[in-house]
C-alpha cells in the first residue's frame, strides 16, 4: 500500500486494510499511549522496558511505541502494564446499530 494512499485513510479505513477490528484498534492505541507515557515520565528506556517482561525484545518494545501493533495482543500489552505498576480500567458502553 503506496504512503499516499495511507495518508488519506481514516483509522477505519486502516484498521480494515491491517484485518484488524475497528475496536481492538482503538484499545490497542490507547494502551500504547498508556505504556509510552509512563516510561517517558519515568525515563524508562525501550531496552529497560523489554528486561521488564518475559518475552519482550527491544525491538519489539520499538515496534509497539512506533504503533505498529498488529500482532501484538491485548494480553501481552496487559503485561507490560502490569510491569509498569498500571491499573487498567475496563468499561463497556452500548453503540448505535449502524
Amino acid at each position: 500500500m503506496s504512503t499516499e494512499k495511507l495518508k488519506t485513510m481514516n483509522m477505519k479505513e486502516l484498521a480494515a486494510s491491517w484485518g484488524i477490528d475497528y475496536q481492538v484498534f482503538q484499545i490497542k492505541k490507547e494502551l500504547v499511549e498508556s505504556i509510552k507515557d509512563v516510561c517517558e515520565k519515568e525515563n524508562i528506556s525501550q531496552r529497560k522496558l523489554a528486561s521488564m517482561v518475559d518475552g519482550l525484545t527491544q525491538d519489539r518494545v520499538s515496534k509497539i511505541f512506533s504503533g505498529q501493533v498488529g500482532h501484538m495482543t491485548i494480553d501481552k500489552m496487559v503485561e507490560i502494564l502490569t510491569a509498569l505498576h498500571i491499573k487498567l480500567e475496563v468499561k463497556t458502553k452500548k453503540t448505535k446499530a449502524a
